[in-house]
This record gives structure tokens, sequence and C-alpha cells, in this order.
């Protein structure tokens, strides 16, 4: 294999705005120092949108203002410019019927702020639901250098011992109050105790499939996809991120040279392995559909004949995601799983 050629600093898209001995990029940069940052700042160096997902609305994403922090932490050390930008904050704590109205929102959002602004290199911060999918599109159809940063699961939840499990066991307790069963007082001594936390549902739900399948792809840093919210190696990982990006922007590493139709296989695969969200299925077409990569629903029967569940994960097993992150998380499913991969792609 060839080894990539470096980019100038020249050849950076963010060189257009600033770099040029023109009116425009005059405009751009007093602009610029309007907002504090001087020509060291931003002239021949990658600028990397951190596209934040944040929202008071969306206690899954509740601490993804802090983990920008260690985004841009990890961005200045590899000697890079951070710029947060908010974007639409999908989630379906609160939204009325489903975020699933809102997921082509977000991607056309992420396309055009990434399009339109002087934006070498994005790190991507989501995690519920359709967040991934919305980020994710809008990034392959931008096709710059990016990194998505999962928001990382919740705590597991607990009542009187027994563990909860997020958008899983509220229905088999409703069934359980209604029946007689539960008090009002346990039903809200239950409420109380299943989302303990930041983080997406710690169950293998639509949330935690799809950020584990984005890892899968190779646009999460290994093992990001696994981490619990509140543990210091989420922090610890996105600052990693930040640093990774700087030499993804040098090296010119888009979606569309890392994800390819086996790419797409292997997400699948692990998607059957771990008893993930049938929602998968959905979203794998649209995302692929965003780089031309064709993924007729054949594929996924085909697939899903060859690969056994492995993943002891509710709600089809026992198991919550902190507990998936401590035996070793989708590092040790794919490391468990390589004769059913294609191991010869790019990640």
């Amino acid at each position: 294999m060839s080894t990539p050629t470096r980019k100038t600093p020249e050849q950076l898209r963010s060189w257009r705005w600033y770099g040029r001995d023109e009116l425009r990029s005059f405009g751009h940069r007093s602009r610029a120092k309007q907002n504090g940052w001087g020509n060291e700042d931003i002239v021949g160096k990658p600028v990397i949108g951190i596209l934040n997902t944040w929202s008071d609305l969306n206690s899954c994403h509740m601490h993804l203002r802090l983990t920008a922090d260690a985004v841009k932490r990890g961005v200045f050390q590899a000697g890079g410019h951070p710029m947060e930008i908010p974007v639409m904050s999908v989630g379906e704590m609160l939204t009325k019927p489903t975020a699933m109205f809102h997921r082509n929102f977000l991607a056309m959002e992420t396309e055009e702020m990434l399009r339109a602004n002087p934006i070498d290199g994005a790190v991507l911060l989501g995690g519920c639901d359709k967040s991934t999918p919305g980020l994710l599109m809008g990034a392959f159809s931008m096709d710059i250098p990016v990194i998505y940063m999962p928001c990382g699961p919740m705590m597991k939840g607990n009542w009187r011992g027994d563990t909860l499990g997020s958008g899983s066991d509220v229905w088999k307790y409703w069934d359980e109050k209604r029946a007689g069963n539960l008090s009002w007082g346990e039903w809200c001594e239950i409420e109380d105790g299943i989302a303990r936390s930041p983080g997406h549902c710690m169950t293998m739900g639509t949330a935690s499939t799809l950020t584990a399948l984005a890892e899968t792809l190779g646009l999460v840093m290994p093992g990001a996809s696994s981490i619990p919210a509140v543990d210091s190696a989420h922090t610890r990982m996105a600052a990693a991120a930040g640093r990774q990006i700087i030499e993804n922007v040098w090296l010119d590493r888009k979606p569309s040279g890392i994800v390819t139709e086996k790419s797409f296989e292997n997400a699948i695969a692990v998607d059957m392995a771990l008893g993930g969200s049938t929602n998968a299925i959905v979203h794998l077409i649209a995302m692929a559909g965003r780089l031309g990569i064709p993924l007729p629903l054949e594929k996924f029967d085909e697939i899903s004949r060859k690969v056994p569940l492995l993943a002891n994960l509710r709600p089809a097993g026992k198991y919550l995601m902190e507990e998936f992150f401590l035996a070793g998380g989708l590092t040790a499913l794919l490391n468990g799983m390589r004769e059913l991969l294609h191991t010869d792609v790019a990640t």
C-alpha cells in the first residue's frame, strides 16, 4: 500500500477563506479577529467543526458540552483550530410522534454547515437513535474527513436491587401496574431509577446499535461506542478523537475512502451478532445510499443466516451496555467474530 500524500496548508479548504491575498479573505480574517482569533489561530491550520447535538430537550446528550471541550483540547494539542457548531438535537425522549421525522433535517443541516463554512474536518457528537444516521448521512454527502464521537450509554438502572433497562423494562412494569401487581408508589420508584445518568439507552436498542455500527464502519475511534457516558474513558476518548481528526485532515481520509460495500456487510453482521435494533435496516440503507452503495434487503437476510447471536444484551438477553463495556465491548466482539467479517477493509 502506498503512503498517503499529506496535504500542504494551501490545500486545506479553510485556506480558501483565510489564506488568500484577496478582498474576501480580508473580510473573513477580519471577522475571525472580531471573534478574538489571530492569523496564527486559523491560517494554514486544520479548522475542525465540532457539530454538537447538545440540548436541554435531549437528556441523552446533556453532557456533550463537556465532551466538546475534550475534543477541543485534542484538536489544540494536534495543532488545529476547533469551532463548536450547534446542530439539531434529535432525540426520542420528548419528541412527538417520533424523531424519525427529523433525521433527514439533521442530515441536511450537517451537510450544509460543513459545506458552507471554512471546515477542513469534523467531529460529530451524537448518540440518541436518529442522531447517528442523521449526522453520518450529512457527512457522507459532504465527504470531508469526519470522526463520530458517540455520547455513550447511561448507567444501568436500579429498583430495589433489580437491574432496569431504559427503553425496554418500562413495558414490562407498565403491564404489571395495569395488572394490579405494582402500586403507584412502586411505579414512581421505578420511574426514579430507570434513567440515572447522562447517555443514551443502555440496552441494545437503536442508539447502542447504531453507534456500534458506526464504529464497525470505521468512523468511530476504536472502542468508543461501548464506553458509558459517565466513564472518564469517554472524556479521554473524545480528546483522542480531536487529535486523530487532525491527522485525518492532513491525509485526506474521507468517508468515501474508508466506507465500502464490505464495510456495510460487516455492519450488518455485527448487528446480527449484537441482537441489534431492527431500525438498523432503515438507517444502514439510507447511509449507504449517500455513498452510492446498494444495500438490498436480501443482503440482510443472507448475512443473518450466517451470523449467530453472540451478545447477551437486553432486550434480547440479560446484560446492559455497562457490563458489555467491562467485558471488552465492541472490540472484543469484533475480535471474536473475525471469521465472519471482511478483515481487508480500511478499518
